[in-house]
């Protein structure tokens, strides 16, 4: 694992002056690392992000990792395509970022890394590890997609709406914070716009793709898993991640918790719900250790 000539910095020097952008095949991605000067963790935390956020959403979430002593990257994609990929096992869009998630580990050196996986980010991260599993150990999805069962572009589009509106009461006002409703407005305006055909594929993945063959063929080589749900989440309700499992089987997973609160509160009050994802990674190592 490499070092970091930013370590002994504060946070905000590296989180504001270390943005590093790394070009590959299959397109482009930009990844921020911090690192506090005394580790409690010798392995990173990768927080794969969330469909349309980039690494300002995550700021917050990366200090209170920070602050717990973890050091921690989170990246973001490119909206132009690099080379053709084909897949007839995934979805090529969700492939794509897979490979640009192992791309950009391998460039920053570290070979086994945490997950905690938000939203669109479980699915690309479980094909990340399907691809190369040596590479993960812990990981902790965070509301995922593709876990309650199969769904509709359009029933997905009424709920994100919903779910707009349900952030607009909770996230902060000021337009100077990333997850203000102004802030992710635009952010997703531009997302959209800079490669429209994507958004479609995208939206087809998160509706229709799941994740629990892969959680379990995962499990069985090594990689242990929790998830945090939002009992307020209308984007993926708890309602229906529960009854699907009862219905198709639950995936190996050390820990569920259903957590009140919405879907992005991971980025919104990390103090909390950050906190409690590394927390989730720590008890997952407990267990893992006491094997």
């Amino acid at each position: 694992m490499e070092a970091l000539a930013t370590v002994g910095s504060s946070f905000e020097q590296q989180f504001w002056q270390k943005k590093e952008r790394f070009a590959f095949p299959h397109g482009q991605v930009s990844v921020v690392d911090v690192r506090p000067e005394t580790l409690t963790d010798q392995i990173p935390i990768l927080i794969a992000p969330g469909w349309s956020e980039d690494c300002q959403t995550y700021i917050k979430t990366l200090r209170t990792a920070f602050n717990l002593g973890r050091r921690a990257l989170s990246l973001e994609y490119s909206r132009l395509d690099g080379d053709a990929i084909k897949s007839e096992e995934y979805p090529e869009v969700e492939l794509r970022k897979a490979l640009l998630i192992l791309d950009a580990l391998k460039k920053k050196g570290i070979d086994k890394a945490d997950v905690i996986a938000h939203s669109e980010g479980a699915i690309n991260v479980l094909i990340a590890a399907m691809l190369k599993p040596e590479q993960f150990r812990n990981m902790v999805l965070d509301k995922p997609a593709g876990l309650i069962g199969k769904d509709t572009k359009s029933a997905l589009t009424d709920r994100f709406i919903g779910m707009l509106f349900e952030d607009a009461i909770i996230s902060p006002p000021l337009f100077t914070d990333p997850t203000s409703l102004i802030r992710v407005c635009e952010r997703i305006a531009w997302y959209a716009a800079v490669n429209p055909a994507s958004v479609t594929e995208e939206m087809d993945a998160i509706a229709t793709f799941e994740i629990t063959d892969l959680m379990k063929a995962l499990h069985d080589r090594g990689i242990m898993f929790s998830v945090i749900s939002g009992v307020d989440d209308p984007l993926f309700p708890v309602s229906k991640q529960i009854k699907h499992m009862q219905e198709n089987g639950a995936p190996p997973i050390g820990g569920y918790y259903p957590v009140v609160g919405g879907h992005n509160e991971l980025s919104i009050h990390p103090r909390e719900h950050a906190a409690l994802a590394i927390n989730a990674l720590d008890s997952l190592q407990r267990i893992r250790s006491s094997r």
